[in-house]
């Protein structure tokens, strides 16, 4: 399913940096949403969405800007900005795979690829929990799913993924605290 509209992720550990080039894009492009985290002290995490021609434009922009680590996603799964907005509940989940990533940038590619090509429901995508502003996606799948995945990971994402866990039956105490 393709979609005229992207997001543009970026994470920075130069906070101000960060702030100069979002005033600078806002005035320069016409972006439809605008959201920013700070994620751990000394790191910032930004979220443009715009129509792809636009973003397209922006990340020629972010290629040359040092200190700054980007991901365009064209095609936004519409569960994964859901998602990051609140939690979703799942009546029963037999099999949960929770991925910890390096980078937000990187959580949030992973749960857009999972959910267009994975037949999986995404539980959870939380930013900036852990040291360095690590990033965690919770999902529900098959068994077979979950391993489909695993085998992709390290070609995917080799540097991206910091571990992973795939939970058969997680107990009812587990799922509350994610």
């Amino acid at each position: 399913m393709a979609s005229n509209t992207a997001i543009c992720l970026w994470e920075t550990n130069r906070i101000a940096s960060g702030f100069a080039l979002l005033d600078q894009l806002l005035k320069d492009y016409p972006i439809s949403f605008v959201k920013h985290y700070r994620i751990c002290p000394g790191k910032a995490f930004f979220i443009l969405i715009a129509d792809t021609d636009v973003v397209q434009q922006i990340e020629q922009i972010l290629r040359d800007t040092k200190q700054i680590q980007y991901k365009t996603i064209t095609g936004v799964h519409p569960d994964v900005l859901s998602v990051f907005q609140q939690k979703q509940k799942i009546p029963t989940v037999s099999h949960l795979g929770i991925y910890e990533c390096s980078t937000t940038v990187a959580v949030f590619h992973l749960a857009n690829h999972l959910a267009w090509h994975h037949q999986v429901h995404l539980l959870s995508l939380q930013i900036g929990i852990g040291l360095c502003g690590k990033s965690i996606l919770t999902i529900a799948g098959s068994y077979s799913d979950l391993k489909t995945i695993e085998m992709e990971l390290s070609e995917r994402y080799p540097k991206d993924i910091v571990s992973f866990a795939n939970i058969s039956e997680p107990s009812t105490e587990l799922l509350t605290l994610l």
